[in-house]
């Protein structure tokens, strides 16, 4: 009997433990999911989110257009305007390509097949904080095109605005429908610094009326004109960077220059400047010897633009004829002298889609009524 009484208690004993460790086994995994993120505090991914976007908390915020680049805040930009910025190679993609020897750029153009969508991103650049650009750009439209848009061409809050309009557009109309823009910039984001470019000549500068027009504009609303055309006629004869092609846009000498006026304008710095190696004021790629390059930002109130720099760089220029893009019509000898390709421009690797962005469905209003 004693014997059969201890084999229970020690059954019993066993029983109990078995299921003490039940118990323990059940509250243990039904407690372990009352933190739905209990791997966020040391995860790598998070902690370089909250270390990256530290720095944008404290950022002073750009308050004007001509300082952009000149910090080292993430960045977003936003240029609305008409054909002569909405392809490959032309100024504004210059613009995203030079800033790229500093910042992580993704450049956003509209879908050449379909303009109610933005085309997959562009990507300059490998280090540095990062330049987002929406090109909201578009062959054919008017300076109030962007008015009602505006949420489909600049779908974040940008740090600056850039308006490049005028071959699309009339001089006794143009104020107007700048008008018409800004308001809608000016009511979704109250501070954004907005700068106007003047654009590069057409054809005999037969858009000079127009250009006339926007600097008046710019003017009575106090804001930063980038004068492209000043640059442009200090480099040359202005009808030698016309396009034969497609003539209200400029060849890819023109898209060049202006790209580089703009980038100079809103605080980018080319060659030695850009590593702190000089201080002299940039020049426009490279240029001749004893040429002046232009100042090429203008503020209101201001004399024009700033005192012109004598430019020393070793001379970069061609005496041979640009080459002429493919055409059916005579070809017409340039009379001006070719600005070679910059070596910053020509040695760092194109741009390259990226495959995971995806293009945006969203469809954007109908057209506004002209006459406006």
């Amino acid at each position: 009997m004693r014997r059969s009484r201890a084999t229970d208690v020690s059954l019993g004993l066993i029983a109990l433990l078995i299921n003490v460790a039940i118990v323990v086994a059940v509250v243990f995994f039904i407690g372990g999911d009352d933190d739905p993120h209990p791997a966020a505090s040391s995860s790598p991914t998070a902690n370089a989110a909250r270390s990256s976007s530290a720095p944008a908390a404290t950022a002073e915020p750009v308050t004007d257009a001509s300082q952009l680049l000149t910090g080292q805040s993430d960045l977003v930009l936003a240029v609305l305007g008409d054909g002569t910025g909405d392809e490959d190679g032309e100024w504004v993609s210059v613009l995203g390509d030079l800033a790229g020897s500093t910042r992580q750029v993704a450049l956003r153009n509209l879908d050449p097949t379909d303009p109610t969508r933005y085309d997959k991103e562009l990507t300059y650049g490998e280090s540095g904080p990062s330049l987002v650009i929406w090109n909201g750009s578009r062959t054919g439209v008017g300076a109030n095109y962007a008015a009602e848009r505006l949420g489909f061409l600049v779908p974040e809050e940008p740090d600056a605005v850039l308006l490049s309009y005028g071959r699309d557009d009339e001089a006794s109309t143009i104020g107007g429908r700048l008008d018409t823009t800004l308001s809608a910039i000016r009511a979704k984001w109250s501070d954004v610094p907005v700068a106007v470019v003047l654009q590069a000549p057409n054809t005999d500068d037969q858009i000079a009326p127009v250009r006339k027009a926007t600097q008046k504009w710019a003017a009575a609303n106090d804001l930063l004109t980038i004068d492209v055309a000043a640059a442009f006629r200090k480099a040359g004869d202005p009808n030698s960077f016309v396009s034969i092609v497609d003539p209200p846009s400029v060849n890819a000498q023109g898209g060049l220059l202006w790209g580089e006026t703009v980038f100079k304008a809103i605080g980018g710095r080319l060659g030695e400047d850009a590593s702190g190696g000089g201080t002299s004021e940039p020049t426009l790629g490279i240029a001749t010897p004893g040429v002046i390059a232009p100042g090429a930002a203008t503020f209101p109130g201001g004399s024009g633009n700033p005192s012109p720099v004598l430019d020393t760089t070793p001379t970069g220029v061609s005496t041979t004829p640009p080459t002429q893009e493919p055409t059916g019509e005579p070809t017409v000898a340039p009379t001006a002298t070719e600005i070679s390709s910059p070596p910053f421009f020509t040695t760092r690797s194109t741009a390259t889609a990226d495959p995971t962005a995806t293009t945006d469905p969203t469809t954007e209003p109908a057209p506004p009524a002209e006459g406006g």
